[in-house]
């Protein structure tokens, strides 16, 4: 039987990322990465690069949890802790987009490593509950559209 969510699917769209927001961000200078929000109280894109790119490393350190440990607990990091511990005011748009990319590649890696069996290895979110490897995977892809959503609004709110 196929399943309509498997591991090729997620790994095709964690792989589309990178090229979406090299094509969306190529004009965009880092006065406009600073200056544009998408709303009055929302993000910059400036901070939107820099929380994919720090959620990347957690989303990574998951699928690292599940892979080493048997029911791990995954870690949570509050956006506020990111956003002070990463500087995020002071970071360089095009540094941070390259930063991600190579956290994508790395994930991709580790990903494509995966054997079959291993994609339904679990652990838990303290606050959303049990997750597979898998759903690890698929979330990832999700938080992304989330987020290149969120940058195209401050792009045409310009």
């Amino acid at each position: 039987m196929h399943q309509l969510v498997n591991s090729a699917k997620a790994l095709r769209t964690m792989r589309k990322t990178p090229l979406i927001l090299s094509t969306v961000l190529h004009n965009v200078s880092q006065e406009q990465a600073v200056t544009l929000r998408d709303g009055p109280d929302g993000w910059s894109i400036l901070y939107i690069l820099c929380h994919l790119r720090d959620i990347e490393l957690i989303f990574t350190k998951r699928a690292q949890d599940l892979l080493e440990r048997p029911n791990p607990t995954f870690t949570v990091v509050s956006n506020e802790e990111l956003i002070t511990q990463g500087r995020y005011g002071e970071q360089d748009a095009r540094a941070v987009l390259e930063q991600y990319f190579a956290h994508r590649r790395a994930f991709i890696a580790l990903l494509e490593s995966v054997a079959d069996e291993q994609w339904g290895l679990a652990g838990v979110h303290p606050q959303q509950g049990p997750a597979t490897l898998l759903d690890v995977a698929v979330n990832t892809g999700l938080h992304d559209v989330d987020h290149i959503e969120q940058i195209i609004r401050c792009l045409v709110q310009e």
